[in-house]
């Protein structure tokens, strides 16, 4: 493993370490290292935009919707909340602080997907190519490690990275599929938590 990737994984660990504060999405320190990373190696986000975007938004769009599903059933059968794994108190306020809650979700959303599935993802295909299991499962790891909150978030977390993971894959490793349900998850979780 060469040095700037031993910096890579070291900095992971500091972001999962460091106490965030709450309004301060985890997305942003992460994304701010894999831009770091990326341009240092003189590549830039579209790369991790691939051909066919029109399908791998859809892809992602239904993902995120069955994802949301998933997870308010989840929590109405078994009074287990996945619901938790997005947090902001803004949500419960007034409603004008709704849309503000729904665009720094869509913002983090957006972050976080860069920061895992584009950087995450596509730096263990490069260390280490073959098959996707390997990359899959690393950057959903890193995502439950650096994701708040108590450890049922966190395996949840890293059970949906690891589907985020899959479903990037299947559309080419275009980042814009994830990227779609995460959003679509995030906006379902405000309103189901505005809601309910």
């Amino acid at each position: 493993m060469s040095r700037v990737a031993i910096l890579e994984v070291l900095c992971v660990f500091a972001i999962a370490f460091v106490p965030w504060p709450d309004m301060l999405p985890v997305a942003l320190p992460l994304l701010v290292v894999a831009c770091v990373s990326r341009w240092g190696r003189k590549l830039s986000w579209a790369d991790v935009v691939r051909t066919r975007p029109r399908r791998a938004l859809v892809a992602g769009l239904a993902c995120g919707l069955v994802a949301s599903a998933s997870a308010l059933v989840l929590y109405r059968a078994f009074q287990v909340s996945a619901l938790e794994w997005w947090l902001v108190p803004a949500v419960r306020g007034e409603g004008g602080q709704l849309m503000f809650a729904l665009a720094i979700s869509i913002a983090a959303a957006a972050a976080s997907e860069l920061a895992l599935r584009g950087w995450i993802v596509e730096r263990m295909f490069e260390l280490s190519p073959g098959p996707a299991a390997l990359p899959i499962a690393t950057a959903a790891l890193a995502e439950a490690m650096v994701w708040p909150g108590p450890i049922a978030a966190r395996i949840g977390i890293g059970m949906f990275g690891a589907g985020l993971g899959l479903l990037h894959v299947a559309c080419g490793r275009n980042v814009l599929a994830p990227i779609a349900a995460r959003c679509m998850f995030a906006i379902a979780a405000v309103a189901a938590v505005r809601l309910g």
